[in-house]
């Protein structure tokens, strides 16, 4: 059986990387104040902070001037996040069609994120919706 995810809070933030560190942060004190583990608290502050930094850097012109929102539904044993960007970032479809299931080569730079969001939740759904924004949601299900 599912578990119902009752708690629920919004956050909204300008398309600017200086907001990542304070959601993950937010997120952290949620999750430690709900007795979570600290490897818990940690492997999902990883996951905002790939999935809402992808938002932004990704999905958006990264000015400062649109909106990425995150809505947080927590229950004892699961947190799942659904961040939304504006999908007028380059190539968002990349996004959409990226196999996250394959590891990412050794030599590469950068584009591990979407395969850590991955390995680390029980789920992980990407959309573009009717409004032409992008929605990315995960479910985390709590180890300890």
């Amino acid at each position: 059986m599912t578990e119902s995810l009752t708690d629920q809070f919004r956050i909204e933030v300008p398309t600017n990387l200086l907001y990542v560190r304070p959601v993950r942060k937010m997120i952290e004190a949620v999750l430690k104040s709900e007795d979570w583990s600290e490897d818990d608290v940690d492997d999902t502050a990883l996951v905002i902070t790939e999935v809402v930094q992808n938002a932004i850097e990704h999905g958006s012109q990264c000015d400062g001037l649109e909106r990425v929102s995150v809505i947080c539904r927590l229950a004892e044993r699961v947190v799942e996040f659904e961040v939304e960007d504006p999908g007028t970032g380059k190539n968002p479809e990349d996004l959409l069609d990226r196999d996250v299931t394959a590891p990412v080569p050794l030599e590469a730079t950068r584009g591990r994120g979407l395969f850590l969001i991955h390995r680390l939740c029980a789920s992980l759904t990407r959309e573009r919706l009717a409004s032409g924004r992008i929605q990315v949601r995960v479910r985390r299900e709590r180890e300890n």
